[in-house]
């Protein structure tokens, strides 16, 4: 009886472990073809506040500052009033901010931060909820950085300060 319990305990341990370990690896060749894919500004589709559809391909040519965002996380709110008291937006550098929220506290939050009156900033709504799928991250606030030439620069996550911004987008190392 001994003999058929640890035999069955080390058929089920082996079929765990084999589960564990294809599961690991479909992860990491995941992660592995985003980090890929984002290379350069990927394609991708989202809807702005009026209900248009805005494409990646309208961006020509950077650098491009992509921020996934919350309106109602404190973080997202720092940093967004922090970007618009620095000269990213008068740069010349393209601003796009994606969240999957609801679009009436979107446009509460540009009325907020007064971002209306900011064309250097694109705000688009993920109503699909697929920026995990193109960008590989769902953290908020997350921020992807593209030089000129649309290839990424940086990646940060969580509240960043805003020098650390200036200095990958503008290139002021």
């Amino acid at each position: 009886m001994r003999k058929i319990i640890l035999s069955v305990f080390i058929v089920v341990f082996a079929l765990s472990a084999t589960f564990l370990l294809f599961g690991i690896t479909g992860k990491i060749q995941k992660h592995k073809g985003i980090t890929e894919k984002i290379q350069r500004l990927p394609s991708f589709s989202f809807m702005t506040l009026t209900n248009e559809t805005f494409n990646s391909s309208e961006i020509r040519k950077g650098p491009v500052l992509v921020i996934r965002f919350h309106p109602e996380c404190e973080h997202c709110q720092y940093e967004i009033s922090e970007i618009l008291k620095s000269n990213i937006p008068a740069s010349g550098a393209c601003v796009i901010l994606v969240s999957s929220a609801d679009p009436d506290s979107i446009r509460k939050f540009i009325s907020q931060f007064d971002l209306s009156d900011c064309p250097a900033i694109i705000t688009l709504t993920d109503t699909s909820n697929i920026f995990e799928d193109i960008f590989g991250s769902d953290k908020v606030p997350s921020n992807y950085i593209y030089n000129k030439e649309l290839d990424l620069v940086k990646v940060l996550y969580g509240e960043v300060k805003t020098e650390a911004i200036l200095k990958y987008l503008l290139g002021s190392e």
